[in-house]
């Protein structure tokens, strides 16, 4: 692959971004991240996120190695829907009634490839 490839330069920046923040939250310097840019950069995975879900594709919202706990889950989530002005309720609704369905598996060692 070259250096041009999209598919190494994403995960380069995602590798990097990835680093960048786990840097400033360990050295208390998160005030430093631009909030604009981290809606900017949130608003891109979770529309990429949803892109390939779209498609079929049987996604875990974490990668590996990526230590996230329930209450950063539940906070971001929380944000998400209120930025979205849904409602959980709305968002169980939603479910039942989609045909989009998240992995459900606890891990990534859970996840196993969907024959084509």
């Amino acid at each position: 692959m070259s250096a041009s490839d999209p598919a190494t330069g994403f995960a380069e920046t995602a590798s990097t971004l990835s680093a960048l923040i786990d840097d400033a939250i360990a050295e208390g310097a998160i005030d430093r991240l631009d909030d604009e840019a981290l809606g900017q950069a949130l608003a891109a995975a979770v529309r990429l996120y949803v892109a390939k879900a779209e498609t079929g594709a049987r996604l875990m919202p974490f990668g590996r190695n990526s230590a996230v706990t329930a209450t950063e889950i539940a906070v971001a989530a929380m944000a998400m829907l209120d930025a979205g002005r849904m409602e959980i309720f709305e968002l169980g609704l939603w479910e039942q009634w989609s045909n989009i369905r998240p992995a459900r598996q606890t891990s990534l060692s859970d996840l196993q490839e969907v024959p084509a």
